[in-house]
């Protein structure tokens, strides 16, 4: 019985001693290019199960790394650097100011008198919707002074607010005594577009000029532009492209947000290829913008990146600082219209530029190419 015991004992050992010898023969030789190593016999099966046993190991590993592969797996995109005119319709009609109105008994604000405030959004007058100027002021002249039932958007918040018209006695007619807008446009740069036509640009969102809020739209229509002039940029002033948006119009614009301004050209502009970079890739240094500031052609000028924060704001991913003499001369560095040209590092569109320094005209900052890109794909898929 001691022989038998002691016996099991020994073979044990040796068991687990082959055990482990296929087990870490295993991991040595896997992927070896140095020899083809084959086991035969109980080691040969022991090696198996070691083989087994780290590839179950490895695989876990290597799902706890990121998938950089998949992260950098953008469809290229022909690149922007050209204006773009946007015209952008208010969901709702905004609410930019108010005025007191004439009326017999003396000035009255029928604005103030209802509680209304400047940035609020108009969105139905007595249940039914309303999207432009017009319609607001007709229910007011023919309220004939009867309570309206306003559904007003402030914030993420919906009220319901009653209003009541006044009669002016100089004009003749009930007035509401607010000043409204129901649309927006302007110029911007287009930084991208996938080869269906679906576009990104600016890399901000357009603000009432009055209101300074995110203009929240229903639909919009963009249109080709002719830049006729620019307003240089100083450590006073900001710089602007002057231009004139042409009639027909070109495409579609489906969103108006933090990111940018998106759509989809009905004939897209076929130009240059490029990848874009993941937020890994974007290095300090030296980089090239493409835009347009005059004669219709889109022109490359040399800008530093001075630095990059993956943390930041949502579109101020980097900070940039214009160096080509040829772009200071005609602009003064970064002015309105330029928002959305794209920035190119090592062969790759990595931004685009968002915002200027209001004290410095030669700095601003920029937001990730891949951050527009994947808002692209969510608006226009």
């Amino acid at each position: 019985m001691k022989f038998k015991k002691a016996f099991l004992s020994l073979l044990s050992i040796v068991l687990c001693g082959c055990f482990l010898f296929g087990v870490f023969s295993a991991q040595s030789f896997k992927n070896t290019a140095l020899a083809d190593v084959k086991l035969t016999g109980v080691t040969g099966k022991l090696q198996k199960i070691g083989e087994d046993f780290f590839e179950v190991i490895n695989k876990e590993k290597s799902d706890l790394q990121p998938n950089t592969q998949a992260q950098s797996n953008y469809q290229k995109v022909y690149i922007g650097g050209y204006p773009v005119g946007l015209k952008l319709y208010a969901d709702g009609v905004i609410v930019v100011g108010t005025e007191s109105v004439d009326t017999s008994t003396g000035e009255v604000n029928p604005a103030e008198v209802a509680g209304l405030r400047i940035g609020d959004i108009i969105k139905k007058v007595n249940g039914k919707s309303v999207s432009t100027n017009y319609e607001v002021s007709g229910f007011i002249e023919k309220s004939q002074g009867e309570n309206l039932n306003f559904a007003v958007l402030r914030g993420s918040e919906m009220l319901n607010i009653t209003f009541k018209g006044a009669f002016s006695v100089s004009e003749s007619k009930y007035k509401a005594g607010l000043w409204i807008r129901d649309s927006s446009a302007g110029i911007g740069t287009v930084t991208f577009c996938r080869t269906d036509g679906a576009f990104s640009s600016l890399g901000h969102a357009v603000c009432d000029i009055d209101t300074k809020e995110v203009l929240p739209i229903s639909q919009g229509e963009c249109t080709d532009v002719n830049i006729t002039g620019i307003q240089k940029g100083s450590t006073s002033t900001t710089g602007e492209l002057c231009g004139i948006l042409e009639r027909e119009q070109t495409g579609e614009v489906y969103c108006n947000g933090n990111l940018g301004v998106y759509g989809k050209f009905f004939n897209p502009a076929e130009t240059e290829l490029y990848e874009i970079a993941t937020p890994d890739e974007v290095k300090t240094g030296k980089a090239t913008i493409f835009t347009t500031v005059e004669n219709g052609v889109k022109e490359q000028f040399q800008i530093d990146v001075i630095s990059v924060d993956k943390n930041s704001e949502e579109n101020k991913n980097l900070v940039l600082k214009v160096c080509d003499k040829a772009l200071i001369e005609k602009t003064g560095g970064i002015v309105q219209g330029m928002s959305g040209s794209p920035i190119v590092q090592n062969g790759k569109i990595i931004g685009a530029v968002t915002h200027v320094f209001l004290n410095d005209p030669t700095g601003g900052y920029g937001i990730f190419a891949s951050t527009m890109y994947e808002k692209m794909q969510e608006v226009t898929l």
